[in-house]
């Protein structure tokens, strides 16, 4: 080989090597924080006045808000799978006691396109998800399943420690782990806020971190804001039955002063317990020299009934059961666009697209959601969505459907035969039901459309048990109220 073709071969590798360091460097790093049966007001950040979380209020100042996120489906194990899918219920098909996301599903799951993109890709805390052998779990480079029962684990010293501060010490080892140069996409899900369904002791019910120890021991929390007995009258009969499961939990944690003041603080000690363990994580973060490239979502699998309504838990439609909140913090946005508080209608359905794209990897064309990058950096999306489908089911309990608009909400339980409509601007309680008001007729003909577009554009997962009624788009009430 000649001196003339050697070096040119040379420079050619070096040309190679910095296009590939410098693409290596365009992808960030992607860090999925999901807590666990937490609505947005449970956050200072989103105007709660009471409960101190610094470090998520920090993320918030410094990156992007969004002031209307919600859930796809309000319970965990279809919820985190149409987060990892980007696929509603209805499509991939899970919940629990129902068929496993399918093979085609997984493959398309948000942490197998990044895997495929090069990133290294992490998973610790409850998992609470099923995919086709040999499932999800196998196809991580870090693997680290926590989950409560009980929340405190005791420790081989004889200690105690709390799920969530072993959820970021899993996640502290992965990025510590991680080699140089290489990606990766950690997903962090925590099991708080979730109650401990098995200890109905108030206080134990919901465990919190040795972190919160004391806090709110003195803070007079206020009552539910829809505590008023009004409310719970207003549901549909089948909701307020006492053997229904958000009124059974109600007695389980809310139904008394002494009760709800007590659970309440533990709540709060719950939701501070993650915020502290967050700051750790970030620690590591800057530690390891990956701060100013790792973007941080921080988000819930769903909204919380507090005893609004007289109610516990979430799975209806109110509005408790699907707010969620969603934060993104990105370093690398100019300081003009961060603490920006964006308004859109945004649905967890738009995570599996929104880090593909952070990622800069093309999105499959078969997600349902959309990518909230463009909204993350201050961009104006013309035709960004006016609505969103929503649903629930669970082994033929509660189940429903519906649509979610900027002033409407309509929602049909099929298999109690009862269809609600919402004025949210007039009535943003849902206390009044117009599906059956004349003068909303042509606004419940049009949600009904709407509803029926969504089930004709979302397949249905083979399997998946099918509604005992669609509501008619012809604007004639066809379900009794």
């Amino acid at each position: 080989m000649t001196k003339i073709k050697w070096i040119g071969l040379s420079c050619l590798l070096v040309i190679q090597l910095i296009q590939a360091a410098s693409s290596t460097a365009a992808q960030p790093n992607i860090i999925f924080l999901l807590t666990d049966d937490q609505r947005n007001d449970v956050l200072g950040c989103y105007g709660n006045a009471l409960i101190q979380t610094p470090t998520i209020d920090k993320l918030a100042a410094e990156g992007v808000r969004f002031d209307n996120a919600f859930c796809e489906v309000p319970i965990c194990a279809a919820s985190r799978s149409t987060l990892f899918t980007g696929l509603s219920q209805r499509t991939h098909g899970y919940n629990f006691g129902q068929p496993k996301v399918s093979a085609e599903h997984m493959a398309t799951a948000y942490p197998m396109v990044l895997k495929g993109a090069g990133y290294r890709i992490g998973f610790a805390g409850k998992y609470g998800m099923s995919f086709v052998k040999p499932g999800m779990p196998k196809q991580f480079d870090f693997f680290k399943s926590i989950n409560r029962n009980p929340y405190l684990k005791k420790m081989p010293d004889g200690t105690t420690r709390h799920e969530t501060d072993l959820c970021v010490d899993a996640g502290i080892d992965f990025i510590e782990a991680n080699p140089e140069g290489k990606p990766f996409c950690l997903s962090l899900s925590f099991n708080a806020c979730h109650a401990e369904d098995g200890d109905h002791r108030p206080g134990f019910h919901f465990q919190w971190p040795e972190s919160t120890d004391g806090m709110y021991e003195d803070l007079e929390i206020p009552q539910p804001k829809l505590a008023d007995e009004k409310y719970f009258k207003a549901m549909p009969e089948f909701l307020q039955d006492e053997k229904e499961l958000s009124r059974l939990r109600y007695f389980w944690r809310w139904d008394t002063p002494e009760k709800y003041q007590t659970n309440m603080r533990a709540y709060y000690r719950m939701a501070t317990g993650i915020d502290n363990a967050i700051a750790r994580l970030q620690d590591a973060l800057k530690a390891a020299g990956q701060d100013q490239n790792t973007i941080i979502v921080y988000s819930a699998d769903n909204g919380y009934l507090m005893g609004d309504r007289g109610t516990a838990g979430k799975w209806n439609h109110y509005e408790q059961s699907l707010r969620i909140p969603l934060i993104v913090y990105d370093p690398r946005l100019p300081e003009s666009q961060r603490g920006r508080v964006v308004e859109e209608l945004v649905s967890n359905i738009d995570m599996a697209a929104t880090f593909v794209d952070m990622a800069g990897v093309e999105v499959p064309g078969i997600y349902q959601g959309q990518s909230l990058v463009p909204l993350v950096q201050g961009e104006t999306v013309d035709d960004w969505r006016e609505d969103f489908f929503c649903e629930h089911l669970f082994r033929l309990y509660n189940n429903w459907h519906g649509v979610r608009g900027k002033r409407y909400k309509y929602a049909v339980y099929y298999d109690d035969g009862y269809e609600c409509l919402f004025d949210l601007e007039r009535d943003p309680t849902e206390l009044v039901n117009l599906a059956d008001n004349p003068e909303y007729a042509s606004v419940r003909a049009e949600m009904a459309k709407r509803l029926d577009n969504y089930l004709d554009d979302y397949p249905q997962a083979p399997g998946h048990p099918k509604p005992a009624d669609k509501p008619a788009s012809s604007g004639e009430p066809v379900l009794k109220k």
